[in-house]
């Protein structure tokens, strides 16, 4: 229903409550349909870079073994191990005990030239 108002005929346009409630169902049904859509191949990515990692850690690792992550108090660096399922054995660490042990002492050594003043700041 069309109405015209006034001298300079105004128009204003009436739509049926239900039509309107019936618009904004719809309206909102295909946001939650396109919503749940996007939410499905976020979803669908994440599996698919999932699977793909575990098929690279398979590969580095081996089949039957599982990831160790751990940090020594003191140290600036995380050491990571593969270890054998079934037998308790470190199969594979990186970085190496030894190249750890190398940065947590010069993390250190640093720490202490810092303290006392060791490091020049110079400004060519």
């Amino acid at each position: 229903m069309t109405i015209t108002t006034g001298q300079n005929a105004n128009t204003v346009t009436v739509v049926d409550p239900a039509e309107r409630n019936q618009a904004l169902a719809d309206a909102r049904r295909r946001a939650s349909q396109s919503a749940l859509a996007n939410a499905e191949a976020a979803e669908a990515r994440r599996a698919d870079s999932l699977e793909n990692a575990r098929a690279i850690l398979e590969r580095a690792l081996g089949a039957n073994t599982r990831l160790s992550i751990s940090r020594d108090e003191g140290a600036p660096t995380y050491i990571y191990r593969a270890i054998d399922v079934e037998t308790g054995e470190v199969v594979r660490e990186w970085p190496p005990a030894q190249f750890a042990r190398f940065i947590a002492e010069q993390s250190d050594a640093f720490r202490l030239e810092s303290a006392s003043g060791a490091v020049v700041d110079e400004q060519a």
